[in-house]
């Protein structure tokens, strides 16, 4: 696969594919589709920061020496406003719409797994479009809304796949609200109100503080969690706030009030701390080598149930229970 974004994520993922050559270790599935982490190679990573441009990848995770030490970040595609964490370290460099195809041609990855920052949302609709003029499937884990029926069906016409949007972590504040009113429902409870109110301290985060951003990405959480419950409830998610000293952790904090017998009230207020990065990477390699299955048979139809697994805002929904079983049948078992 190629990256697009040298982010948190990328870092995570370059280091965690050189772990997980002799362990198994916090691996969701060691094994899925008949392949393991060994059988994924990163053929090219692209960014705009010319601060990273031009560099191996082993002079930005100075804390692992990988196989993929020395590929050399090439310019990525810049179809947005600047965001400020790039600004603040000079000029971008970027690299034209043909010579970036040009590049994928070349290179060949089976797969252009896209990871900039929030709210680059022409940026990553160039992306798909590149991998899509290079014969590459895509994977949007960004929030843009890139994947819908006619993107759906420019991709399936070349046999090809495109996945998304906007990445669902393994055990990350969706993940676990909808879980919880999930287990809350199905045991009788009426949920009333609820409410999860994000903090982070990475990029991502800083780029979603922009208001047209964070309402986007408010309003695809709110979404997302509402599809557990079978009735309508007050709810709110998204996230509030921007904290450098968080680093790469998120602290997520949660809210709800529901009835139970004799309409007695049951209410629920934690605290969920995660890494972002390490929470992202077991979806992103389980989703990668799940369509590579897909694609050797021909069955590009299982798209749909691998972006219910992987991503908020698939273009068809399921419960969270449900896709994880319907992933599980079809590739893990």
């Amino acid at each position: 696969m190629a990256i697009a974004g040298m982010g948190n994520v990328a870092s995570t993922l370059v280091k965690g594919l050189e772990f997980y050559k002799n362990s198994t270790e916090g691996l969701w599935h060691p094994k899925l589709g008949g392949f393991t982490l060994n059988d994924i190679t990163i053929s090219a990573v692209y960014d705009i920061d010319s601060s990273k441009v031009g560099k191996r990848i082993g002079q930005i995770v100075t804390d692992c020496k990988t196989d993929f030490s020395d590929i050399v970040i090439q310019r990525g595609i810049s179809e947005d406003t600047t965001p400020s964490h790039i600004a603040q370290n000079g000029q971008i460099r970027s690299a034209g719409y043909d010579e970036f195809v040009n590049s994928l041609k070349k290179i060949k990855p089976e797969f252009l797994v896209n990871l900039i920052s929030s709210g680059m949302d022409k940026s990553g609709e160039k992306y798909a479009k590149a991998a899509l003029d290079a014969g590459c499937s895509f994977f949007n884990a960004t929030s843009s809304k890139i994947v819908n029926d006619q993107t759906k069906k420019a991709f399936e016409s070349k046999e090809l796949m495109i996945l998304g949007d906007d990445l669902m972590s393994q055990f990350g504040g969706t993940a676990f609200h909808r879980g919880m009113i999930e287990f809350m429902t199905t045991r009788g409870i009426r949920i009333q109100k609820a409410y999860q109110l994000d903090v982070g301290g990475n990029q991502d985060t800083q780029n979603t503080m922009a208001e047209e951003i964070r309402e986007k990405k408010r309003k695809i959480k709110t979404e997302s969690i509402a599809i557990e419950s079978p009735y309508p409830f007050m709810s709110t998610a998204g996230t509030t706030e921007y904290a450098e000293q968080l680093g790469d952790s998120r602290v997520s904090y949660y809210w709800m009030q529901a009835n139970g017998f004799l309409g007695s009230t049951i209410e629920m207020d934690l605290a969920l701390k995660t890494n972002d990065s390490t929470n992202g990477c077991n979806v992103i390699v389980d989703s990668i080598r799940a369509a590579r299955k897909a694609l050797s048979q021909k069955d590009i139809a299982k798209a749909d149930i691998i972006s219910a697994y992987a991503f908020k805002n698939p273009s068809k929904k399921m419960h969270i229970r449900e896709c994880i079983k319907a992933f599980e049948d079809a590739f893990a078992n």
